[in-house]
């Protein structure tokens, strides 16, 4: 009869989860340890009702931190911009909106790049993100000098570049020569040959940008063709000759290559040789221009 009533006191004491009962042989009971204990032995701690480690409480609260400051900088521009429009206040603001160092600012101050419609205000933005300079502040710039809609701001993003040193953000914009969108490849071979400049060595010491830019002196995209109509269907046309009918192409999707005009402007501009569009002598002068001064071609060395 021993036997059961310490299998019911050793449940009553899983229960209670405080205590380790003897077994059979009647060895020593020791007490067991909570939830709480055994959680905190492995490093973890109970936060909004999870169980966290420090340093993902530590995340999440730098987190948190984080968005607060985002929101207010978007208020502050807010009121800021508002504060452009009045005479006895504008210069200040204009004065504050350049002195911004704050890293929390690049959200508030990318969204305000993109939808501010007076080229005034977002040459003050473009200007506290030169300021900043911090790697999203940086990538924020490299964005305008590419795919913003107004030129001039373009160029005022990549001045800023210019004035910091392009070399952070220079991959970044290479990067968009790969672009499906022929305006936009375009649009970054024009930052390429602002940030780059002129340079007699051009050819030697940039062989891997100038490469890219040979590869993207033509460039093959989709294009769809047709007059817009169901395939098979058939139009009714009016001309002075006369009418008559006609049967619908239906739009197709063809392939065609572009010549980049940016890109051959930015490749003389930086490398001082101009050989058009032929794609094959750019790349032989490249090759000539990396080959140690005596390689010869006959032996490979």
């Amino acid at each position: 009869m021993r036997r059961p009533l310490l299998t019911v006191a050793l449940l009553a004491c899983m229960v209670a989860g405080v205590v380790a009962c003897a077994d059979d042989a009647g060895q020593a009971s020791r007490p067991l340890k909570t939830q709480q204990e055994l959680m905190s032995d492995r490093g973890f701690v109970r936060y909004r009702g999870s169980w966290r480690t420090v340093q993902e409480i530590e995340l999440i609260e730098r987190a948190e931190r984080a968005n607060l400051a985002q929101k207010e900088w978007t208020g502050r521009l807010e009121r800021l911009r508002k504060q452009l429009d009045r005479s006895g206040q504008a210069d200040q603001a204009a004065e504050e909106i350049r002195e911004i160092a704050d890293p929390f600012a690049v959200p508030a101050l990318a969204a305000a790049v993109a939808a501010e419609p007076v080229f005034r205000v977002r040459s003050l933005y473009v200007e506290a993100l030169g300021r900043i300079r911090s790697a999203d502040a940086l990538a924020t710039l490299a964005v305008v000098a590419v795919d913003h809609a107004d030129p001039e701001t373009r160029i005022a993003a990549v001045e800023r570049l210019v004035a910091i040193g392009p070399q952070p953000v220079l991959p970044m914009i290479v990067a968009a020569l790969a672009s499906p969108d022929n305006a936009r490849i375009n649009r970054a071979a024009e930052a390429i040959g602002r940030l780059v400049g002129e340079s007699p060595s051009g050819g030697s010491a940039r062989g891997g940008l100038v490469g890219t830019l040979i590869a993207a002196l033509e460039t093959q995209h989709m294009a769809i063709v047709g007059d817009g109509t169901p395939e098979g269907s058939t139009t009714a046309t009016f001309t002075p000759a006369g009418g008559g009918l006609a049967v619908g192409g239906g739009a197709k999707r063809v392939k065609t290559t572009l010549r980049n005009e940016r890109v051959l402007e930015t490749l003389v501009t930086i490398t001082g040789a101009n050989f058009e569009w032929n794609a094959a002598a750019w790349r032989a002068w490249l090759a000539s221009r990396e080959a140690p001064p005596d390689y010869d071609p006959r032996r490979g060395l």
